[in-house]
């Protein structure tokens, strides 16, 4: 088998495009409702790294011991894109329901001029074409009732975790004295370690049929450590990350986010500091903002950060050292999967980034 190259996923992501058209167009859709499909499907899932994209087939690759067909590595990146453009429908909702004004540098789709709250109608056009996918491309494969429930079960539990994000985040709910660090735990898990680790590293494995409940449970259990490590530097560069590297400005001040640095200042913060806290945290005003940004800097929050992170994707490798592979699941793959994360952290404990 060829080495595959970005390319190579732009290419399928064509043909997958104009599948779908022929598809929509064949149900009687009119053209210009399926040109209009199609530009949301290609902008919404252009400008990323494909991390997803490339987890499920390096996973799929680490995990064959004799190399994948060209018939299994198209089908690989197919189910990829799948993850990917389940991603993009949520996230158009997100961007809607956080209020967000831009994303991966480009403006939000429903903040573009000619879409507006068509938007919403959008993400759900894409969330089912992932199942009209499946249907079309997998019906005939042993393992398609499974595909299909881990796409299922991977959109309800973005629904779960986002459903209790906002209910933290809202202001009746009853401020920072309501945070905990189990709620956040359990919005990570759902909201971010499922779709981000879980999904991309276990569809390889019930593609292939190796989707034993002991393979799953150990997946599981790295990718939730790796959700938390993701979602946790998420959190942190959302306050210091720079706009022109991370594609949006951050608010999850303005929005009162149950996040990392708010509770992190909560447990280290003396009781005036608090008071400012509960003040201002929340607020949209840019001063008010800069009162909370400045005692996360008098918390030195950059360097708790930096600490956490270096023992996080400690105990991350040391997990990954005792998974048990006597069912075909190899170490490999949770070790591609961190070479593919950003941070210094990495490079001190030995990890090569790519």
């Amino acid at each position: 088998m060829t080495k595959i190259a970005r390319p190579d996923f732009d290419a399928t992501l064509a043909s997958l495009t104009q599948t779908l058209v022929d598809y929509f167009l064949s149900i009687g859709l009119p053209a210009e409702a399926v040109e209009m499909y199609k530009k949301c499907l290609l902008l919404n899932t252009q400008g990323g790294k494909l991390h997803r994209c490339w987890t499920v087939l390096d996973t799929a690759q680490a995990l064959k011991v004799d190399a994948l067909t060209t018939e299994q590595t198209q089908d690989l990146m197919v189910l990829g894109w799948l993850v990917e453009i389940q991603n993009a429908a949520y996230l158009i909702w997100d961007d809607i329901m956080d209020g967000s004004e831009t994303r991966r540098g480009q403006p939000c789709w429903y903040r573009r001029d000619e879409i507006g709250l068509m938007s919403i109608n959008d993400g759900c056009l894409l969330a089912s074409t992932v199942f009209i996918v499946l249907k079309t491309h997998f019906k005939d494969h042993p393992a398609y009732h499974d595909l299909v429930e881990v796409f299922r079960e991977t959109a309800l539990q973005i629904e779960i975790g986002q459903s209790y994000d906002l209910l933290t985040a809202s202001p009746h709910y009853g401020g920072l004295s309501q945070f905990t660090k189990e709620k956040y735990e359990f919005i990570i898990e759902r909201k971010t370690a499922y779709y981000t680790s879980y999904t991309p590293m276990s569809l390889p494995l019930v593609y292939l049929q190796l989707a034993t409940p002991m393979n799953l449970k150990e997946v599981y259990k790295v990718a939730l450590s790796l959700g938390q490590y993701y979602q946790v530097r998420n959190d942190y560069l959302d306050v210091y990350g720079d706009p022109k590297q991370t594609g949006k400005a951050g608010t999850d001040i303005q929005e009162n986010k149950l996040t990392w640095p708010i509770l992190e200042a909560l447990d280290r913060c003396n009781k005036d500091q608090r008071l400012t806290l509960e003040k201002f945290y929340g607020s949209q005003d840019d001063q008010e903002v800069a009162k909370v940004l400045a005692i996360f800097d008098e918390l030195n929050l950059k360097n708790v950060f930096e600490q956490w992170e270096n023992e996080k994707i400690a105990s991350t490798i040391s997990m990954i050292e005792s998974i048990d592979e006597s069912e075909g699941l190899k170490k490999d793959v949770f070790n591609v999967f961190l070479a593919k994360l950003d941070g210094d952290a990495l490079r001190h404990v030995g990890v090569a980034v790519n």
